[in-house]
Order: structure tokens, then C-alpha cells, then sequence
């Protein structure tokens, strides 16, 4: 074997124990589906010897980057911070991000290191692709109702319970050239706790995903106004999960499949539960309580 290949060989299986990752940064902090983002890197070379080449690149299924970053010469015992520009690919929450560095000299030998970053990240769909429809009750003897108020930054709900009557004394202003839905009634909520069901039935990937963003948004504005969320899918009726945080409410969510066929359901473990659902995935049964995103 050749001295230079021998060198070229031996190099990255040396330095490579030694190159870490201090910490990670991400701008901006609120990141939205189709959104290209700064991932700063903080490279550290713990060896006596300089680094001379190396590749980065983010492997994560949220994230997409055209080409590894190079970097060229760190000195010994030093720490080096890279910029990578990464596209946001995929609606979800990220609690690990899995970093590829492939150390060499002249050529590429050995199979990249992998570093794994913790990190609470949360990828929403671009609000703008998001058509919200009206919001609806098909249970008004249940004493449910739903006032909806969406802003610029794409935060929209209100709730509150409601006598029969009450429903023609609602007033809607639509604002079409901001989008902006603004009930000129406050709604207050009353109901001390909630139990939701998330009708996970599937219509096509892009619909699921536009759906998600709106039961997002909708816990979200629940939890800020610290209220008892207990929240399950179809298939898992009687597995209610508490939700007492956005955190919660996000990894919830990430983890939602999508089922291309009604389950069978008893229509009393419907009784006294708020099922979730769009246009697209309406229940066929005017006894339950539905709240139409």
C-alpha cells in the first residue's frame, strides 16, 4: 500500500473520535413547512491535529439540504462555526436532529459519523395553503359551541358554551384580502374539561396534513387558557391521553397515522367526547358532537 493511501486511511480513523458537535442553533425559531432556515453548527475539533476536510450534512426526514457543507482546515483543539441553509420538507415535531460528518483527506474511505442533537423543534404548514373552512356544531343539545377568530399569524380559536339562540346573535366581519376572520363577540370557555376525539380517517396526504395544522392551532389556544384537555383517535376511543402543554400536544400529534377506513364504533363511546374533524372526513352519524375545522 501505498504511502499516501495509507496516510489517507489512517487520517480520518485518528481525528475522527475527537470532532464533536457543542451545540446547534436554528433561525428563525418559528419554522413553517416549504421554508428554507440557517442551521448553525458549532464544530469542534478535540485532537491535537488539524481537521483538514470535512462534509456535514443534516439527516432528518423534516429536513432537505442540496448538497453537504464542506469545510476546509480547523486547527488542533479548536471550535469552528458553519452556517448550513436547509429546507423545511415535513409538518412535525423534532425532538433529535442526526448530523453526517464525513472526515477525509484526499478522497472519501470510511463511512461518515453520525452526532444525534437533542432539540424541540416544531415544522407548521405554510398557513397560507391552509383553507379554513366554517366552523359548525352538528350537536347543539350538547350545549358545544365554537367562535373562531383567525389572525395573520394563522392563531385562531375561541370557545365557549352557548344556550340555542345564542347562534343568532353571533357576528362575522370576513376580511378577505388579510384573511382574517374576526368575531366581534368575546367568547369565553366555561367547560371545566374536554374530551376529543381526532377523526384520523384519510383523504389524501396533503388534506391529513392541512388537517393536523388546524387541530394544532385549535389545542393551542385551548391549553393558553389553561384548560383540561384529554384527546385520543378513532381507533384508540377509550385510550385518552391528558394533555397539560404545547409540548404534549405537538409530540401527540407528530405521531397521528392515518387510516383509510372507518373503525366500528360503539355509539356509546361517543357519549360526552368532541370528535375533531374537517369537511373532507365528516362522521355520518347526527348524534355526535362535532367540531368542523
Amino acid at each position: 500500500m501505498s504511502s499516501t493511501l495509507l496516510i489517507t486511511y489512517i487520517y480520518p480513523l485518528i481525528i475522527t473520535p475527537h470532532i464533536e458537535i457543542e451545540k446547534i442553533s436554528i433561525k428563525p425559531l418559528q419554522i413553517y413547512k416549504g421554508q428554507k432556515i440557517i442551521l448553525k453548527i458549532f464544530l469542534k475539533n478535540n485532537s491535537i491535529i488539524p481537521l483538514i476536510i470535512a462534509k456535514i450534512k443534516v439527516n432528518n426526514q423534516h429536513f432537505a439540504q442540496d448538497i453537504p457543507k464542506s469545510i476546509f482546515y480547523t486547527k488542533p483543539k479548536s471550535l469552528k462555526e458553519l452556517e448550513i441553509e436547509i429546507k423545511a420538507i415535513k409538518r412535525g415535531f423534532i425532538e433529535k436532529i442526526d448530523i453526517d460528518i464525513n472526515v477525509s483527506l484526499f478522497f472519501e474511505i470510511i463511512p461518515p459519523i453520525k452526532k444525534q442533537i437533542e432539540t424541540a423543534i416544531y415544522i407548521y404548514p405554510n398557513f397560507s395553503t391552509i383553507n379554513y373552512q366554517s366552523v359548525t356544531n352538528t350537536s347543539p343539545e350538547n350545549n358545544i359551541g365554537l367562535m373562531y377568530k383567525l389572525t395573520e399569524e394563522g392563531e385562531f380559536f375561541s370557545i365557549r358554551e352557548y344556550q340555542l339562540d345564542d347562534i343568532k346573535k353571533i357576528s362575522w366581519k370576513h376580511w378577505a384580502k388579510i384573511g382574517k376572520l374576526v368575531v366581534k363577540q368575546k367568547a369565553q370557555f366555561t367547560n371545566p374539561k374536554l374530551y376529543f376525539l381526532i377523526n384520523n380517517i384519510s383523504t389524501n396526504e396533503e388534506n391529513d396534513e392541512e388537517f393536523i395544522e388546524k387541530v394544532n392551532t385549535f389545542l393551542k389556544y385551548i391549553i393558553s387558557n389553561n384548560i383540561e384537555i384529554n384527546i385520543s383517535t378513532l381507533e384508540k376511543i377509550n385510550e385518552f391521553q391528558k394533555i397539560t402543554d404545547l409540548k404534549n400536544s405537538l409530540v401527540f400529534l407528530s405521531k397521528i397515522t392515518f387510516l383509510k377506513t372507518l373503525p366500528e364504533i360503539e355509539k356509546e363511546n361517543l357519549n360526552n367526547k368532541i370528535v375533531l374533524t374537517d369537511q373532507n372526513r365528516i362522521l355520518n352519524n347526527t348524534h355526535t358532537s362535532m367540531i368542523v375545522l
